[in-house]
Order: structure tokens, then sequence, then C-alpha cells
């Protein structure tokens, strides 16, 4: 069961595209992973509709800031 689908915006994809291909991998398993689970070590809550896809990897701890898009009010 999938809880939401991600998508990029295209600063977050630049972003990504600078890292190495190890940590780009890492970081898809961990969004692949959130996606299915509710683990808040991987996806946390900030503040109302702000949340924080976390990856560690190789003495890097990258954040990315995700955002729920309710405008075509789809349901997985």
């Amino acid at each position: 069961m999938k809880y939401f689908e991600t998508r990029f915006m295209e600063e977050a994809n630049e972003f990504i595209a600078k890292l190495d291909n190890k940590t780009i991998k890492k970081i898809f398993y961990n969004i692949d992973l959130a996606e299915q689970t509710n683990d808040p070590k991987l996806f946390k809550k900030l503040q109302n509709d702000i949340w924080e896809l976390r990856t560690k990897f190789s003495g890097l701890q990258i954040r990315l800031l995700a955002f729920w898009d309710k405008s075509d009010n789809k349901k997985l």
C-alpha cells in the first residue's frame, strides 16, 4: 500500500543530480520506503503541510522538504 506519491520540483531534481550515484540510490530507496511505511525516521511532519524526507548516508544528512499537493484530490 502506498500512502503518498512523490513528485519532484525542478530545484530538487537539480540538487539530487549533483550527488554521487550511491547517495542518489539511497535517497530514492528511502523515498520508496517512506511511501510504503509510516516511519518518522524517514518522513517526518515539521508543521502543518510541511514534511521532511530524511536520508542519512556516508556521513551526510540529506533532508528534502515535502509538501502535499491536494489540487487533484487524488486518493492512492
